[in-house]
């Protein structure tokens, strides 16, 4: 079934004469839409930050490091597996509307490739990650258990990832936040009861995470199973999404580890307490994510509805804007307000009030970051990306050199370095899509 057009393109519905045509029911619906989110929405994303802040206050400096490790595992993994493909679905989904074409080959194609993906990585996170948690002092039955939580983790999280973003962009917007809601609950409950029970070990947090992705993904099943496309249709959507993937792979396989090398870092040339401190501010980074949701449940569908070229740009750099006050709202927060961020974290981690600024400064310029590179990928602007891959690297290469990456806060600085960077770059490729498309688009 067809999803119903956006009120972009809708015909103004009953406003009174003075108001302009082009605003005529805009507010009423963006009120609509935005109640809807962050009454829904973002307590999804409150539950889930909630449930991370449970194991910070109650799990050993010793078990949050591990925690850390994992969650930097499947943070990696996931992006590994997925390289952009479910992001993809934006732009097919806008090109199949556009040239009324089936769009359900697509969607078979995209979980045929993460399936495969999924099940090359799997191996490999269950040989990496046992080891480097063995150097770090970890038992192996213990280090075992989190590498196998790991992957049940994102095998979930792929299921659900891809039948959320077909939710959204159907309009199915209630189903979906459902989902969202019942995932941050049940991982919230799982934190609960292994602070209730004492089993505070690590690999019980991932697995309750798997469990609460598993939920997700049930809940956001679609009620007709979609028809298997021909061999010859899928075939020929599944080379389309590879083309449409093989300029970004260079930069989506960079960045699947760049944003991982802080914690990589703190493993390696620093200590335990140091990963443990790493994990414990990201919990409140992740702050910020509660905003992150704006990109791919409300902006990004919305704007691949639009197929008039002014509109577009003009929500887009609105859209961006929102952004960014959002983010330097929070950061004007935590700066008059540092003590009652790190509360939060427990007695361990009430000296860290440096360390909270330039974490909550990084997470702005990662939203914002997260926001140019999904405009940029749903646009097809990614002529560029392998450019951007190299600057990006050489920049991080000057920050390793000049930053003491064996303290906690010279590992941060190297975190909003690269956060700064990578912004800029993409910001110079959304403006060269939107005045010169060509030089940048991915035929």
């Amino acid at each position: 079934m067809e999803p119903e057009p956006p009120a972009e393109l809708a015909p103004a519905a009953t406003a009174p004469a003075w108001v302009p045509e082009g605003l005529r029911g805009r507010p009423m619906l963006w009120l609509k839409l935005l109640s809807a989110y962050f009454s829904s929405q973002s307590l999804a994303q409150l539950l889930s930050v909630a449930a991370g802040l449970v194991l910070v206050r109650f799990l050993a400096v010793r078990e949050l490091a591990l925690y850390t490790l994992a969650a930097s595992a499947v943070a990696f993994y996931g992006f590994l597996s997925d390289l952009g493909s479910t992001g993809s679905l934006l732009y097919f989904f806008q090109r199949s509307r556009r040239d009324g074409e089936d769009f359900e080959p697509y969607v078979a194609a995209v979980a045929w490739l993460r399936t495969r993906a999924l099940a090359l990585g799997a191996a490999t996170v269950l040989v990496a990650l046992p080891a480097l948690a063995r150097s770090r002092g970890f038992g192996l039955g213990e280090s075992l258990l989190v590498a196998g939580a790991v992957v049940a983790n994102v095998w979930f999280q792929m299921v659900s990832a891809i039948r959320l973003q077909l939710l959204r962009l159907s309009g199915e917007y209630g189903r979906a936040y459902r989902a969202d809601i019942v995932s941050g609950g049940t991982r919230l409950a799982g934190a609960g009861l292994m602070a209730t029970t004492g089993a505070l070990v690590a690999w019980l947090g991932i697995a309750a995470a798997a469990v609460a992705q598993a939920a997700s993904a049930g809940l956001a099943k679609p009620v007709r199973a979609p028809s298997k496309p021909p061999p010859e249709t899928l075939s020929a959507a599944r080379k389309a999404v590879l083309r449409f993937l093989l300029p970004t792979l260079p930069s989506a396989l960079y960045f699947s580890i760049q944003g991982q090398l802080t914690v990589w870092f703190a493993a390696l040339l620093g200590s335990t307490e140091n990963v443990a401190q790493i994990g414990a501010l990201a919990r409140l980074g992740m702050l910020m994510s509660l905003f992150t949701g704006l990109t791919t449940v409300i902006f990004l569908p919305r704007l691949a509805a639009i197929t008039e070229e002014g509109l577009y740009r003009r929500r887009c750099l609105q859209f961006g804007a929102f952004l960014a006050l959002l983010a330097l709202a929070i950061l004007g927060f935590a700066w008059l307000a540092p003590r009652l961020f790190l509360l939060l974290l427990g007695s361990h981690y009430q000296h860290l009030e440096e360390e909270l600024l330039i974490v909550v400064a990084a997470s702005g310029l990662t939203l914002l970051g997260g926001y140019a590179v999904a405009v940029n990928t749903a646009r097809a602007w990614n002529r560029w990306q392998g450019l951007c891959v190299l600057a990006l690297a050489a920049s991080q290469a000057v920050l390793a050199a000049l930053l003491p990456l064996s303290t906690t806060a010279g590992l941060l600085w190297f975190n909003l370095g690269t956060s700064a960077v990578g912004l800029l770059l993409q910001m110079i490729v959304m403006g060269f899509g939107f005045l010169r498309p060509r030089w940048v688009h991915w035929a």
